[in-house]
């Protein structure tokens, strides 16, 4: 079985993520390739396993691993500089690909 490839990322949470563990991978957070219409998501989704690797003192940005779960997901986008909202019932935070 191939190994799981991810990227390194900065991410700005918009609450405090010191009460998300380190090096572990989250599992609950997803990034919409659509729009939000009412409640319903548009457009494909796609979950976003993120892994923080550490915690950037005195601000709400941390660093991070990140992937997709499937091969058919957009991995083209995962290149440095590239940003995208994660979601996990509302928007959580924002990625930027280092």
């Amino acid at each position: 079985m191939e190994a799981i490839r991810s990227v390194k990322a900065l991410i700005t949470w918009e609450k405090d993520p010191s009460k998300y563990p380190s090096n572990i991978w989250l599992q609950d957070l997803i990034v919409n390739y659509g729009d939000l219409e009412g409640k319903q998501f548009t457009g494909e989704t796609w979950t976003v396993p993120v892994r923080i690797t550490g915690l950037i003192e005195g601000t709400w940005e941390t660093y991070a691993d990140i992937r997709f779960l499937v091969d058919e997901a957009p991995w083209q986008d995962l290149v440095s500089g590239y940003t995208f909202r994660l979601w996990a019932g509302r928007e959580v935070a924002t990625v930027k690909v280092l």
